[in-house]
């Protein structure tokens, strides 16, 4: 009985990498087919039984020609899909490793009788003084010679599995967006998993697929075959999809969480009579125990993998653990019935706050040395359906920055960005802002216009809430509420300081704006953020707040609006054409419809290298208005919004849309970005 694993192999088997070649992926997506070979004079492709259509077959004869013949075979979705990612893989071979593996088996050597590195060597993939570097490395740190080529970036991911395929005579696993069933997982003791680096992958009718580092030990296929009793077909992994799959499915610190979760769970379940003021006795108590050691384990996971929030939430059963990770809520742990509140208590003991007060909002602070760095976080609680939520800010360690680097840094920013903010800081006096919504990178961006103005004969003096950033030679201070130290009695004292500069880490209130504009006005240049929607919105907002709109005008020297979109992961990036639909989301122009249709841009797909998110760290959007003489007489006027960004426009002006939609032609991000960030363009 031929079963869905031994078709798709042999079908694998038939694909001609040289006919596949003449094709791109996004062909084979786009129309549901996937060239095989040619035999006998026939071009045999194989196709969805449900998608392809005529103008897929239009298609395929238009590329090999309309006087071939052809025979289309009728496959599954499922078994067409699994083919056309395999098929994937191979379009990213070089020329190199095709025509070294087409001449082998023309010569007629399909049993492996030379070493990899030999064959690597032959193909002219890599030196010989690389290939004893890379032997060395091997030896000394106990890692696969391949696994060392790909990570000295001599070899491609791609070229090595081709040769490896060829030289074992297994093909390798795809590994993207694997998911192994408990039950298959558990045929199989992790120590032994582990020790022979193999790992059970699918079941199907008595056929185990087994995941092999090394497809030639014998001894561990014979173990296996012993422990399970089943057919074992082996497939081939690299030594980093394998400790991928180890770390997802054998995560040393997901155990220990569950461990922890089970034991909490043991001790909520107290006695009846057990009053609320002893529970809260009890929780206090707990200093070694495993809340503290769960809250503790909480907070630890969310620095290690960047969290920038942590969200402790209700749900109808239970609560739920969300880190903000790159500006994206991603849920990472799911709390039983009965463990949340020790958790919410042990947080709110940690931040002074009241541990009996569920009515109201509340807020506090606590820090916690990790890796011997000291972090801070600030809480909030928020009283939601007869529970409480959570959420908790973590405030990285202030960094340190050198006062010898004068270059304004611009992650994302253009050449016309940087000279447009050189031009607003060359003014001695006046207000810049940075705006945007938190988390978008206006301290950053202020930060990196400090160094700049940074110099020997000025006096730069800041106030923040936290200080981020400790820069040479700026004297830095934190506001204290409970001190009375708030932002605008700060600017008060700053004053007094002689100053040339004033950093204010955010205009929230009528008191600090009106110390600011009566710092600009006396001569000071006075850099902060605000949260606004735009560069032009910031005007509304300051009038808005209560200056008065000749002061606005006066003071105003630039506005610097900004947001973060993520980056496309440069591994696994896909070409794609944009349709109709597309161009009108983030094209203002219909004249320009076409050219954009007419251009390639890119995807997000996930590959080992960004977690399978499709993305790896994140760019800027900037839109910077620079305060002219026109736009002047306008805010003096009291102007609306929509006018003064048309005037800013016709100067120069780069809108958020238009910077955004430089980076996706730069095929440096995606529409859905664009759309999660700024929304469609002509909303």
């Amino acid at each position: 009985m031929t079963t869905t694993i031994d078709l798709i192999e042999k079908l694998k088997s038939n694909i001609d990498q040289e006919l596949l070649s003449r094709f791109e992926y996004l062909d084979f997506v786009k129309y549901h087919f996937l060239p095989m070979r040619v035999k006998n004079n026939y071009y045999y492709i194989a196709t969805d039984e449900k998608k392809f259509t005529n103008e897929g077959e239009q298609f395929v004869k238009s590329v090999i020609g309309e006087n071939e013949k052809y025979k289309f075979i009728s496959l599954s979705t499922n078994i067409l899909g699994q083919l056309t990612s395999w098929a994937k893989k191979g379009l990213n071979v070089s020329d190199k490793a095709r025509k070294f593996i087409n001449k082998l088996k023309q010569d007629g050597l399909n049993s492996p009788k030379k070493m990899l590195g030999e064959m690597l060597i032959e193909a002219e993939l890599i030196t010989k003084d690389q290939l004893n570097e890379c032997l060395v490395i091997s030896k000394q740190l106990k890692i696969p010679l391949g696994s060392v080529l790909v990570q000295k970036n001599y070899v491609t991911i791609d070229d090595l599995r081709e040769i490896l395929t060829f030289q074992t005579g297994k093909s390798f696993i795809n590994t993207e967006n694997l998911k192994i069933s408990k039950d298959v997982l558990n045929l199989l003791p992790e120590g032994f998993i582990r020790l022979h680096k193999v790992i059970p992958i699918h079941l199907e009718d008595k056929n185990l697929i087994l995941g092999m580092l090394n497809p030639n030990d014998k001894r561990a296929l014979n173990e296996v075959v012993y422990l399970t009793g089943l057919k074992i077909t082996v497939r081939l992994m690299t030594s980093q999809e394998f400790e991928n799959l180890l770390d997802t499915y054998f995560n040393k610190s997901n155990k220990e969480t569950l461990d922890i979760i089970k034991s909490m769970e043991e001790e909520a379940s107290f006695e009846g009579g057990e009053s609320f003021s002893e529970l809260i006795e009890r929780e206090i108590k707990d200093s070694t125990g495993s809340v503290a050691k769960f809250n503790t384990k909480i907070i630890c996971d969310a620095i290690d993998m960047g969290a920038s929030d942590i969200h402790i939430e209700p749900r109808f059963e239970g609560y739920a653990v969300r880190f903000r990770i790159a500006g994206i809520l991603k849920e990472v742990l799911h709390l039983p019935p009965r463990v949340e509140s020790a958790i919410i208590t042990r947080y709110k003991v940690l931040a002074k706050m009241d541990i009996a007060e569920h009515r109201r909002p509340q807020d506090g602070t606590f820090s916690l040395k990790y890796k011997n760095v000291s972090y801070d976080f600030r809480l909030n609680t928020l009283p939601v359906a007869g529970k409480e939520k959570m959420v908790i800010r973590v405030l990285a360690p202030a960094a340190s920055i050198s006062s010898d680097d004068k270059q304004i840094s611009l992650i994302g920013g253009s050449r016309e960005d940087l000279d447009t903010i050189y031009k607003i800081i060359a003014s001695p006096n006046g207000i810049i802002l940075a705006s945007g919504p938190t988390g978008s990178g206006k301290t950053t961006t202020l930060y990196s216009i400090l160094k700049n103005l940074n110099k020997e004969e000025v006096n730069i003096t800041t106030i923040e809430d936290p200080v981020e950033i400790k820069i040479e030679r700026l004297n830095q201070s934190q506001i204290n509420k409970k001190a009375d130290i708030t932002f605008a009695s700060s600017m008060r004292a700053i004053l007094r300081q002689d100053p040339d500069i004033i950093l204010v880490g955010e205009i929230r209130d009528m008191e600090t704006l009106e110390v600011a504009i009566s710092a600009a006005l006396t001569g000071h240049l006075v850099l902060s953020s605000i949260h606004t929607n735009s560069a032009a919105a910031t005007i509304t907002r300051l009038i808005e707040m209560g200056a008065k709109d000749y002061l606005v005008a006066s003071t105003l020297t630039g506005v610097i609006a900004q947001r973060l979109v993520r980056r496309l992961c440069p591994k696994c990036k896909e070409k794609y054409r944009p349709t109709l639909e597309d161009a009108k989301l983030v094209v203002s122009d219909s004249s320009k419809y076409e050219e954009f249709m007419n251009s390639t841009i890119y995807i997000a797909k996930g590959c080992e290298e960004c977690d399978n998110q499709g993305y790896k760290g994140r760019l800027g959007v900037y839109e910077i208005l620079r305060i002219t003489k026109d736009i002047r007489k306008m805010i003096a006027r009291n102007a609306i919004e929509l006018d003064i960004e048309d005037a800013a426009i016709k100067a120069g002006m780069i809108t958020l849309h238009q910077s955004c939609y430089k980076h996706i032609i730069e095929g440096e991000t995606t529409i859905s970005e664009f759309l999660r960030v700024l929304g469609p363009v002509n909303d």
